[in-house]
């Protein structure tokens, strides 16, 4: 860039104004924000049952170099969104180095959180200011984000990018000279799992034969048990076909999601078949289970046992999973099996789940989407070193439906949550 600067006389002051963008800015090259435990390690999970030290660390680029920078502060955000008391515009301590030294700087500061703190998902804002006292940048997202939860590892990494937030970028100036450049600030509003039957268009009719793809970490068992649960909550009859966990264990997993169905189980509204425990060797203590899975035929019988009650008219199988079958059977025999059971359930005019993980072989998948009437595709994936969940409808038989992918979460006591671009009305 060329300056020309033109003036009247020597004796005359004379000043040039030169606005600059940019010119402190986070470094992007190892991730804005890193999150640490008290030994430096890289983590994303904090347990409130114990105590822990979080070090927070940023690294700053600085075109001007170090002596530019005049302080770098921090500001903590609760699940609820409000500033965490006594981390807000915290001075993070910088790394020393020589006034000479090439950025990027690293600047890091700690919090003991509390016991008593509340749990959830944390976000890091950052504030940088120049030696003129200028806001040079701040951050809002999106950034490694942590948690604090009761239970180790509630959540899985990928859920700690979601929270909504407005992202701004301030720009500075210098000589005195203040500019501000802003983008377009965008935000995504919290909304409950109900927001699925935006996606659908309404609720899924009966007679439907439903798939639920996804890889692991992705929510397919929680988004079936929170599918049950809306129809347990509406008098319908449904049944739980479990093969990859204990009928206890996915029980106690649903009670700690806000889902206890201990009474529709004692208001005979809920069956559970058992196709894990003799898998893992172990004594079934439910009304209906195998002896193995790759029984098909004593499966299929076990399951229509099941369905042969007056209740169950209207009523709902959710079969969690296929894919421990896929290793113990044919894929015709499997793709039959779904067939037959998907068929007796329709014949009630009930509607009938399946999920499948990604070591399905292709022409099975294939084959199970042709006979489905609607499939869910939900992912597990990882973007810019941070873990996220996306859900959307790739088809939807006989009904316009809404397409592309949405972002959701899963947290304790409220199980998925979506994320929209609409707030609710």
């Amino acid at each position: 860039m060329g300056i020309k600067l033109y003036y009247d006389s020597s004796a005359t002051p004379s000043f040039v104004t030169l606005p600059l963008f940019g010119y402190i800015t986070l470094d992007q090259r190892s991730g804005p924000v890193a999150i640490l435990d008290k030994h430096l390690n890289p983590v994303t999970s904090f347990n409130l049952n114990s105590t822990d030290l979080i070090t927070i660390q940023t690294s700053v680029d600085s075109m001007l170099g170090f002596l530019d920078i005049s302080r770098v502060n921090l500001t903590l955000v609760d699940p609820l969104l409000r500033p965490v008391r006594g981390e807000t515009n915290l001075t993070m301590t910088p790394l020393p180095v020589l006034p000479s030294a090439l950025p990027p700087y690293l600047y890091t500061t700690s919090w003991p959180y509390p016991s008593n703190a509340t749990a959830g998902i944390y976000q890091v804002f950052i504030d940088i200011f120049d030696i003129q006292n200028n806001r040079a940048f701040s951050f809002r997202g999106p950034a490694n984000f942590f948690q604090l939860s009761r239970t180790p590892n509630l959540f899985s990494p990928e859920t700690l990018n979601l929270i909504p937030y407005a992202v701004g970028v301030t720009g500075a100036a210098a000589l005195g000279v203040v500019y501000y450049g802003r983008r377009r600030r965008s935000k995504s509003y919290l909304v409950p799992f109900d927001y699925f039957n935006t996606l659908t268009n309404g609720e899924l009719d009966g007679g439907s034969l439903v798939t639920v793809e996804g890889n692991t970490g992705s929510g397919k068992t929680i988004l079936s048990e929170e599918l049950m649960f809306e129809d347990l909550k509406k008098g319908r009859h449904c049944i739980f076909v479990a093969t990859g966990d204990f009928p206890t264990n996915i029980r106690e997993g649903m009670k700690s999601m806000g889902l206890d169905v201990s009474g529709y189980e004692t208001n005979g509204l809920l069956t559970f078949v058992d196709g894990y425990s003799s898998e893992a060797g172990q004594e079934s203590r439910e009304k209906f289970f195998v002896p193995s899975l790759g029984d098909l035929t004593n499966l299929s019988m076990k399951i229509s046992t099941s369905l042969q009650t007056d209740s169950f008219k209207e009523g709902s199988l959710f079969f969690d999973s296929l894919t421990p079958l896929a290793s113990k059977t044919k894929p015709e025999s499997l793709i039959s099996f779904v067939q037959s059971v998907g068929a007796k359930v329709r014949g009630l005019g009930g509607k009938a789940f399946f999920t499948l993980g990604p070591s399905i072989e292709g022409t099975v998948q294939r084959r199970l989407q042709d006979m489905a009437d609607c499939v869910v595709q939900m992912e597990a994936f990882e973007e810019r070193g941070v873990r996220k969940s996306r859900m959307r409808i790739s088809k939807l038989r006989a009904r316009r439906f809404q397409q592309g992918w949405v972002i959701y979460t899963i947290e304790e006591g409220r199980g998925i949550i979506f994320y929209s671009k609409k707030p609710r009305k």
